[in-house]
């Protein structure tokens, strides 16, 4: 494919808009998948999202055709003999404040994407569903796979 066609696949991806049926609105930015060797059965989904909204939302879960589950993840650090340690933890939920944002990034909170189904190749677009409280409430879109986090 060229590098023009992914680039416009890539802008209709990374930016959209949902309303829900409260009248909150979420909008999700710079949405990507990291891409890893045939070996791996783990990923994760990074992503901005922001609540235009006047009440605090909550990502609850998520979920996509191309893995057995989807986590919201927490990065823990703790020192421990002098030495920093990373961790992750798994939640019940990310709160997205009202009026704010919850960035998910390497290094920081994100979407587990686990037990790979298929192994996403760079370039291409995978299905993920977010779900957010309060309700049920669902957002599909398309997010690109890359290597490394889009600039």
């Amino acid at each position: 494919m060229h590098r023009p066609v992914l680039l416009a696949l890539f802008s209709l991806c990374v930016s959209s808009q949902l309303n829900f049926a409260d009248n909150a609105v979420i909008k999700v930015e710079r949405a990507w998948i990291q891409a890893v060797p045939q070996v791996s059965d783990t990923t994760a989904a990074y992503m901005r999202i922001i609540n235009l909204s006047g009440s605090p939302l909550k990502l609850t879960s998520a979920s996509s055709p191309a893995a057995k589950t989807v986590e919201p993840m927490i990065t823990t650090r703790k020192t421990q003999g002098g030495q920093e340690i990373m961790g992750m933890q798994s939640v019940n939920e990310l709160v997205i404040p009202a009026g704010g944002s919850l960035e998910l990034k390497p290094g920081g909170d994100h979407l587990m994407i686990m037990g790979l189904n298929v192994h996403p190749r760079e370039g291409e677009l995978i299905k993920l569903t977010l779900r957010f409280a309060p309700g049920d409430q669902k957002f599909d879109l398309e997010v690109p796979v890359s290597k490394e986090e889009p600039k």
